[in-house]
């Protein structure tokens, strides 16, 4: 049985998503990229005790918009979750 990890299995139905309706992804992946933005600049206006948190965010924002655009390149080997 092959070990799915999340960003394999987020890549796979990310994958389903563009095939299936390709102009809504590319919708959806534009709207993530502004809002990845947003949440990242929001960093430079972050009081020092928020900092830290909103980088986290930022960085979790920014490794998403770069699975969604990268979806179609992952290829696991058995790309089934239930397989």
């Amino acid at each position: 049985m092959t070990t799915h990890t999340p960003p394999t299995l987020c890549a796979h139905y990310a994958r389903a998503l563009q095939s299936a309706a390709p102009k809504e992804w590319e919708a959806f992946v534009e709207c993530f990229d502004a809002y990845s933005t947003e949440v990242t600049v929001a960093v430079t206006a972050a009081e020092q005790n928020e900092i830290l948190q909103k980088q986290g965010r930022a960085q979790a924002f920014l490794h998403l918009l770069k699975l969604f655009r990268n979806c179609h390149t992952i290829t696991p080997q058995n790309p089934s979750p239930l397989a």
